[in-house]
């Protein structure tokens, strides 16, 4: 399930890069560059049937911050519609992103869990 959710995440940082990046967010275009390098070593980890280091850990705390980032906008917008009353173009953004921080959120979670099924297996 890890190895399918980073395909995903990976997929959908290109497709949400595309359609919602104007180019003018820096925060979210290294954001979603440093999720894109995160599923790459985790795939990469998953098929070496390796361990998790301190590298994925860094990295994993950026893609925490990224959902962070991602989560505030949502709400953000949900306060914005609520406030003014607007709903009719809310769901398109809001949609999409909540399935991406869904997936990340996901994502980081089972990576825990893989790390600690592989790191702190007793060794006969």
């Amino acid at each position: 399930m890890l190895k399918r959710l980073s395909y995903l995440n990976i997929f959908l940082a290109m497709v949400y890069l595309l359609l919602y990046v104007t180019g003018d967010n820096l925060l979210f275009i290294a954001g979603v560059l440093i999720l894109v390098i995160f599923n790459a070593f985790v795939i990469k980890k998953i098929q070496e049937e390796g361990r998790f280091n301190l590298i994925h850990a860094g990295l994993g705390l950026c893609c925490l911050g990224f959902w962070a980032y991602l989560t505030l906008g949502c709400l953000h917008i949900v306060q914005s519609a609520i406030e003014h009353q607007y709903f009719a173009n809310v769901w398109g953004y809001l949609l999409p992103t909540a399935f991406f921080s869904l997936c990340i959120l996901l994502q980081l979670i089972c990576c825990l869990k893989y790390y600690k099924a592989k790191n702190f297996v007793k060794k006969v």
